[in-house]
């Protein structure tokens, strides 16, 4: 599964960030990116967390095809 970071949202303003990861839940190295954001938190900017890539083959349900 592909794991990738939303980025930051700074004084209203979404900053991507490049960060990805194939791998699963709980790998070391999504806790330490995630420490790494919690780190520069403050009260003007949020991490906006992690989303999943859907694998190739998979039905997304957003082409309009009817099953």
């Amino acid at each position: 599964m592909i794991i990738t970071c939303k980025g930051t949202e700074i004084n209203g303003i979404i900053e991507k960030c490049q960060f990805f990861h194939n791998g699963i839940w709980g790998d070391a190295e999504l806790i330490q990116h995630q420490s790494y954001h919690e780190s520069l938190k403050n009260k003007n900017s949020f991490w906006l967390g992690f989303e999943t890539s859907l694998s190739f083959g998979k039905f997304s349900g957003r082409d309009g095809k009817q099953s």
